[in-house]
């Protein structure tokens, strides 16, 4: 009887939790001000951050999952310029494994030298919006924080293609 009781409760509490979101996060005609963004960092040697030697076989590495300070950018610009060419930016602790990271754009803090940040949707807006690219800071490392080179270009998801079609 305690197992069936226990069965309802949490069927009970799985139907809210479903029917909760549905009712928070309402369709409507404006983009999510999140952008998803996934990369993989290596340092000065080539090797994956978030990675140390494998003790038992030194030609190997192996996980170790660690925090980097990361300020990313979007610029109009695929390389220099000047703090005019940074359109939006912010700060986020990302854990890196194997050098592998996946953030979502919009959920940092603004980047302590004071890079614009606002809407990450209205970056997107502007009549010279194919031309975007992300620059990455991560910070602490080699004693400088210096930004990777070369920036990507960020180009279009299914999401963008939608939106093209809409303003027809």
């Amino acid at each position: 009887m305690k197992k069936l009781t226990n069965l309802i409760g949490m069927m009970a509490a799985y139907v809210f939790a479903l029917g909760l979101p549905n009712e928070a996060r309402a369709a409507d005609a404006n983009p999510p001000e999140r952008m998803t963004y996934q990369g993989y960092l290596v340092d000065g040697n080539g090797d994956p951050l978030g990675s140390v030697v494998d003790p038992s076989d030194s030609s190997q590495r192996v996980s170790a999952p660690a925090n980097y300070d990361v300020v990313f950018r979007i610029y109009n610009i695929k390389s220099g310029g000047t703090t005019g060419n940074i359109l939006w930016a912010e700060q986020q602790t990302v854990t890196v494994d194997k050098g592998y990271f996946s953030v979502l754009l919009g959920e940092g803090v603004p980047s302590a030298n004071g890079d614009p940040n606002g809407d990450l949707s209205a970056v997107f807006a502007r009549s010279d919006a194919s031309d975007r690219f992300i620059g990455i800071t991560v910070g602490g490392l080699g004693g400088a924080d210096l930004e990777i080179a070369p920036r990507l270009r960020l180009v279009a998801s299914p999401f963008t293609f939608l939106a093209a079609y809409a303003r027809q």
